[in-house]
């Protein structure tokens, strides 16, 4: 994996998602876990539901403003970086739960609901166990703590009233990316995955 502890995104992050449709509601859980067959299955998701797509072929259906927010239930599945897979939604999909981290792996959540609760906390697992949370100040000030904060170097601290919140969302993105090894960028959304229907196989 490598090693993005001082790096900076060439690309605004957050930036990056708006772009794709991503601005009213965004959901990305990056696992320690490089079996995208495995990552479904632990996510319960029907393999008959299966399409083989990039993000970017999928994200316009993801962020369809002419589909009622609850009713967008596709999820993403793909390769993120060497021992690391990321599942995308304009939902999180459910359920997701500590088995995704079980066996020592590390998790990371990076959510939003821009309209109704905006930001929501950075959540880092390991194991299934919450490790550490990184506030989402409304402000946009950022906060590591000592968990984050080795990951957080040349990120703006302060608040700003104007923007603030994008900043952090900004800031959140790339901390994952520095922890996972790779940033959110064009050839990311270009990389092969598969998208499931997101209502696990046994309730329907």
């Amino acid at each position: 994996m490598r090693d993005l502890r001082n790096a900076l995104p060439e690309h605004d992050q957050r930036g990056l998602l708006v772009a794709r449709g991503f601005g009213e509601a965004f959901s990305g859980v990056w696992v320690e876990r490089d079996d995208l067959d495995e990552v479904a299955r632990l996510l319960r998701l029907d393999p008959r539901s299966r399409r083989d797509l990039t993000l970017g072929e999928e994200a316009a259906t993801m962020t369809d403003e002419s589909i009622p927010l609850d009713d967008r239930n596709s999820v993403w599945i793909g390769p993120h970086s060497p021992g690391w897979s990321v599942v995308v939604g304009a939902l999180e999909p459910q359920p997701v739960g500590w088995w995704l981290g079980s066996g020592g792996r590390r998790l990371l959540r990076v959510c939003w609901l821009w309209e109704i609760d905006g930001l929501y906390d950075l959540d880092y697992y390991r194991d299934g166990d919450l490790v550490a949370e990184l506030p989402a100040l409304p402000s946009g000030e950022l906060l590591p703590g000592e968990v984050f904060e080795p990951f957080s170097q040349g990120l703006p601290r302060d608040g700003d009233e104007n923007g603030g919140e994008e900043r952090l969302a900004h800031a959140f993105l790339t901390i994952v990316g520095r922890m996972t090894g790779r940033f959110i960028d064009e050839a990311w959304f270009r990389t092969p995955g598969r998208v499931y229907d997101a209502v696990p196989a046994d309730r329907k």
